[in-house]
């Protein structure tokens, strides 16, 4: 696409557009490199951080080197969460009832069966592909019991941002191979495990701004309209003001960048086909929410602390003693009555004692869309960031927000202080495959498509042919 000339003189070196942790982890990023430069972040809520939450809890995992990097960096230690209540039980819908036992059965051999064929999904080497059957219609047909299949349509969701009958297999295996694999998403969402790390909100957004304090940031300012020029971009926000910067990096999820007005427009090869679709839907809003109380009452009826509803969807664990942390999946009509869903399904197990916290925290936002592969190519002077611009590990997760935040800063340093960026940089912004060296055996890859549903047809197929061969021996014989 060939851009026009602008006639205005850059303002600003860099400016980011959105100030989530992707965001500040691409100022912190630059100002390393060279703290000269000119950066201005703008940021459409009243709150930096983004879905990190005011006063929350996220888990890190010993594998994501990059993020344990960024948090010596900002000089933040990170908490090993606490083992001793590995022993006790789990409050999951999906351990209850007769079908339990069969049901976890089947979605085990479903997840392996996944997990197996996610190596040849790599970001960088796949090429998407049109489908008849959607995610939906793949978990019915592979598994049979509510509890396994309500369990995995509410993880599609949650990683594709949309229902799973809009979200095609190849689209689902894709996304989940750029975020370390199924098992890893399953660990994040629902199973924290006592290996994981904690780390303060909190602490992390403070630690964050030490590090960068003469870096300009304006809240409450939306931007509406990009425009791309061949020497810069100018971003217009809500109140007409213009704000013009050699690069910008679009630190906001693919949902949000849909909804900017770009001149000219974004070139095809950005704009993935699903998107249009998803954009039609009304959107989908997470609550993450943070409980206090005065003992552990799981505890004391020999629960761990995780918590798992199917309908809603309530997920929940116990960050630190006495305090429950965790999100429900809802739809914006609903917002208003989330704290009495959440609190009412957890007295429904763990007694009336839930419905009075001591302290209640909460924060919504939409349900981020991942309904195409990665955007690590940038547009010229524009360069996506955040959770539709991760082609690592842990997409949408607090790792996939500080790689994307570093690539995001060194493909701007390119655009605006190339002496600057080295070797080291341009090998650490290349997208990694963390499957690159997983080989599955061909038998073993058979064996794990075997379910419920095939077992049972070539069961009653092989049946059937003994049947019939002995019922043709048997006139044979007689005549």
């Amino acid at each position: 696409m060939d851009l026009p000339f602008g006639t205005q003189t850059p303002e600003l070196d860099v400016l980011i557009v959105g100030a989530g942790l992707s965001g500040l982890a691409s100022a912190l990023k630059i100002l390393s490199k060279e703290s000269t430069l000119k950066v201005r972040i703008i940021e459409a809520g009243d709150r930096l951080g983004g879905q990190l939450g005011q006063n929350g809890t996220r888990l890190v995992d010993g594998e994501q080197k990059d993020m344990l990097d960024f948090l010596t960096l900002i000089q933040l230690s990170p908490r090993r969460r606490r083992s001793d209540n590995g022993r006790l039980l789990r409050c999951w819908d999906l351990d209850r009832g007769l079908t339990a036992l069969p049901a976890k059965f089947e979605l085990g051999r479903y997840i392996e069966m996944l997990d197996l064929r996610m190596p040849k999904f790599r970001s960088k080497r796949f090429n998407l592909r049109e489908r008849v059957s959607n995610m939906e219609q793949h978990i019915c047909h592979h598994l049979f019991f509510s509890k396994s299949r309500n369990f995995m349509l509410n993880l599609v969701e949650l990683v594709c941002g949309v229902p799973a009958n809009e979200v095609d297999y190849d689209v689902f295996m894709s996304v989940c191979s750029s975020c370390g694999g199924l098992k890893t998403m399953i660990d994040f969402y629902f199973t924290y495990p006592s290996s994981f790390y904690e780390v303060s909100t909190q602490h992390l957004i403070e630690n964050i701004l030490e590090q960068m304090q003469f870096i300009t940031i304006t809240l409450n300012c939306r931007a509406v309209k990009v425009e791309h020029f061949k020497n810069y971009v100018q971003v217009t926000d809500e109140l007409a003001q213009k704000h013009t910067a050699q690069a910008v990096i679009l630190a906001i999820p693919w949902n949000k960048v849909q909804k900017l007005e770009f001149e000219p427009r974004i070139p095809k090869t950005f704009v993935p086909p699903s998107a249009t679709k998803a954009g039609q839907k009304p959107c989908r809003l997470i609550t993450q929410f943070h409980l206090r109380y005065g003992k552990s009452v799981w505890a004391e009826l020999g629960y761990s602390g995780n918590f798992l509803s199917s309908r809603p969807l309530v997920s929940g664990h116990e960050c630190r003693m006495s305090t429950l942390c965790g999100y429900m999946l809802h739809s914006p009509e609903e917002q208003d009555d989330v704290l009495e869903d959440v609190l009412d399904l957890l007295s429904a197990q763990f007694g009336e004692e839930m419905r009075q916290p001591l302290e209640w925290q909460s924060s919504t936002d939409e349900l981020n869309t991942a309904m195409h592969k990665p955007q690590t190519k940038p547009w010229h002077r524009i360069i996506w960031s955040s959770s539709s611009a991760v082609g690592t590990s842990y997409r949408s997760l607090m790792g996939g927000a500080v790689q994307s935040g570093v690539r995001a800063a060194v493909n701007a340093l390119f655009v605006v202080r190339p002496q600057v960026v080295s070797w080291k940089d341009m090998l650490d912004e290349r997208p990694k495959s963390p499957n690159e060296e997983v080989r599955t055996g061909r038998l073993r890859g058979l064996l794990s498509r075997l379910n419920l549903y095939n077992v049972t047809f070539y069961s009653f197929f092989v049946l059937g042919l003994i049947w019939l061969l002995n019922l043709g021996y048997a006139r044979a014989s007689a005549s």
